[in-house]
């Protein structure tokens, strides 16, 4: 049976309408940015709202850091009334994401209509570190974006891709997402998350496709992402940014 199409919202009014109503379902979305930009926030809104929608998601954490407390706190719900509907997989090195992502049909129950990585590149850049394996790992890498894209096409699920970045050869041109040229080969949405000015100000920018509106501005708070600055809570989120899942 061919599965409908599904626009899965944030459901913060400014940020989807950058995203054209938020994640779609048969395309694969890579947001990045820079450390402590919000980059897990992002992705567990989208988390949240499919459990709204009643419909299901793989999460495959590579960090070190468990998520789960900061989705309770999006979604309000201790883990234990939405496991239904979030599966979370935590693979320990880049090959094992490698078997997971492969297998990622095994794990998606009936219902999966979403499904995260976060954060992608983490391991892979853990790989890089023995250059004898080099080759192996950016061909790996490859092999699990094709899988992901394949994904989301054949299977209509939206898929979210969490990356990491690094500085630019020429430092006047910023930062840039890890792997480049393969991320922007597979990618149907690129989002670039930035950490602002103001406290807990994040700026949230569609770089493809392009066209406008473009860019929002969001604010960090334990609920996630808000619209407007709300000082105690956004101060309070500001606080415990280095202890927070999405500060990576």
């Amino acid at each position: 049976m061919v599965k409908s199409a599904l626009i899965i919202p944030t459901g913060v009014s400014s940020l989807d309408l950058i995203l054209s109503g938020g994640l779609h379902t048969g395309y694969l979305t890579h947001a990045f940015g820079e450390a402590a930009a919000g980059k897990t926030t992002l992705a567990l809104h989208f988390v949240n709202a499919a459990c709204r929608l009643d419909v299901g998601t793989v999460y495959v954490n590579s960090e070190g850091e468990s998520p789960i407390e900061r989705l309770e706190q999006i979604t309000n719900k201790k883990l234990d009334a939405i496991e239904n509907l979030v599966t979370i997989l935590s693979p320990k090195s880049f090959s094992e994401q490698g078997t997971l992502i492969d297998d990622l049909d095994l794990y998606s129950r009936e219902g999966t209509r979403l499904v995260v990585v976060d954060t992608l590149t983490r391991l892979y850049r853990a790989a890089l570190e023995d250059k004898k394996t080099n080759y192996a790992a950016h061909r790996e890498l490859n092999t699990q974006m094709g899988i992901l894209k394949g994904l989301a096409k054949e299977r209509n699920m939206a898929v979210m891709v969490l990356n990491q970045v690094r500085g630019r050869m020429d430092e006047s041109q910023g930062f840039e997402p890890v792997a480049r040229n393969i991320m922007e080969f597979y990618e149907d949405y690129s989002v670039r998350l930035k950490v602002g000015r103001g406290i807990a100000e994040r700026i949230v920018e569609r770089l493809v496709p392009d066209g406008e509106p473009s860019k929002s501005v969001m604010y960090l708070a334990m609920k996630g992402f808000t619209a407007k600055r709300s000082t105690e809570e956004n101060s309070e989120m500001e606080s415990e940014e280095s202890l927070t899942q999405e500060q990576r």
